[in-house]
């Protein structure tokens, strides 16, 4: 059965009940991971040394930026290429998706017990740490693009579904080792590999039709020629971002990193907007641009329901900034206020960013997004490491809004020169589907 009939099917099966908005169960699945990954660092946090502490942001953050270069590569291409498949070719598509997502994690978990296997021959405390990073990248990263292909087909309910089993038993796994006084680093991540492990199964029962395909080596190229400006942007986003906390580790000491990761997840729960954004918005957006050959409305709705949500947490974040550092993760974390504010500055400005690749992405203008990240990376290797020596983590925001501020300008820049037309592809949408 098709995804289409097996969708078509479930909504024969369910008219009796009022049928719930897709945007909320979206909505509700980034709020759940948001809030996991929040419990996540906090409780890490409260029981390790900062320094300790520190060498765990920088696993983690790892993690994090081997999402990015997969969402670059495989899911937000398949976002935007697979919402305007259907019936076979999606199916086909999704599978070959699938399998070069398989490939690509291959390479960073070798990548990753490479550095285990040099941190253990150079005696370094820290390499059990970076080897469990080996099964962490695996489950996360195949949990992730089944969640990502639900996002796709607008099965937004079976994506929650999915991540309450996923994201619930990492956070009990993690309170309880914490309750226990056995959480380690390294057993943190064991238990994000184990529990995103099993998320991975499950949502590929969940999406057993749509991996029934063939590899189809055309899909490969549709994706590579959609993903690889992506790509590269990327590596400028994480010059950008995450550059910063290894940075700090290394011109300041692995201290600074926590300051960062500690005042950027009081921040935390923007993210549930933000990613949502990221996720959903291009998979509206391109179905917007094969049905009327426009995007500025739902980009403009868009902004309009994010930003009265956005604003008013950071500033309310940015006044308490001290005494939600010392309620959370201990007086030690007090000082690093400025953080937090700069932080929630950072923020406003993201959401913008954040809607703006979007569109961009709708419209396959993906080289300009390269541009606009590629200048912010520049930006950011010329005046990264002086912010950090002159004013420690707070210096890092700085750099990173500096960094985004230009690559905003070239974003808006590109779609000012934009055509107001498209060409369109020739493919109907999917049909949306909401079912587990």
């Amino acid at each position: 059965m098709s995804v289409e009939a097996h969708g078509a099917d479930r909504r024969g099966r369910g008219q009796a009940f009022p049928r719930t908005r897709p945007e909320l169960w979206g909505i509700l699945d980034q709020a759940l991971v948001s809030g996991v990954n929040f419990l996540t660092i906090v409780v890490v946090a409260r029981t390790l040394v900062p320094a300790d502490f520190g060498y765990f942001v920088i696993a983690f953050t790892l993690l994090q930026s081997a999402g990015t270069l997969q969402a670059a590569l495989v899911t937000r291409p398949h976002n935007v290429l697979g919402a305007l498949r259907r019936d076979g070719e999606y199916v086909d598509y999704s599978t070959t998706a699938a399998a070069a997502q398989v490939a690509l994690t291959t390479l960073l978990a070798a990548a990753a017990a490479a550095a285990a296997a040099v941190a253990y021959a150079a005696g370094s405390s820290e390499w059990l740490l970076i080897l469990a990073l080996v099964p962490a990248l695996f489950g996360w990263q195949l949990q992730e693009l089944g969640r990502r292909m639900l996002y796709t087909e607008q099965r937004l309910r079976a994506a929650f579904v999915n991540d309450l089993l996923t994201y619930g038993a990492q956070a009990a796994a993690l309170v309880l080792l914490w309750q226990l006084d056995l959480l380690t680093g390294a057993r943190a991540l064991l238990t994000l590999a184990a529990t995103f492990g099993a998320g991975a199964v499950l949502v590929t029962f969940q999406l057993r039709s749509t991996l029934s395909g063939r590899l189809d080596a055309s899909s490969l190229a549709a994706n590579w020629r959609f993903g690889k400006w992506l790509g590269v942007a990327e590596v400028g986003q994480w010059f950008s971002t995450h550059f910063y906390v290894y940075l700090a580790a290394l011109v300041v000491g692995p201290v600074a990193s926590a300051a960062l990761k500690a005042g950027q997840t009081l921040l935390g729960p923007i993210s549930v907007f933000l990613t949502f954004v990221t996720s959903y918005l291009p998979v509206v957006l391109a179905r917007e641009r094969a049905a009327s050959g426009s995007t500025a409305g739902a980009a403009r709705r868009a902004l309009l329901a994010t930003l009265p949500l956005v604003v008013p947490y950071c500033l309310l974040v940015a006044l308490f900034a001290t005494p939600a550092l010392e309620f959370v993760y201990g007086p030690e974390y007090g000082q690093y206020a400025s953080v937090v504010r700069l932080f929630a500055l950072y923020y406003v400005l993201l959401v913008f960013s954040t809607i703006a690749i979007a569109f961009l992405s709708a419209r396959e203008m993906t080289r300009e997004i390269f541009t606009g990240q590629a200048a912010g990376a520049a930006l950011s290797l010329a005046i990264g490491w002086l912010l950090l020596r002159e004013y420690g983590p707070a210096g890092a925001v700085v750099g990173m809004l500096a960094s985004w501020a230009l690559a905003m300008a070239l974003f808006l820049r590109a779609l000012r020169a934009a055509p107001a037309g498209y060409v369109e592809l020739g493919r109907a949408a999917p049909t949306p589907v909401d079912d587990l």
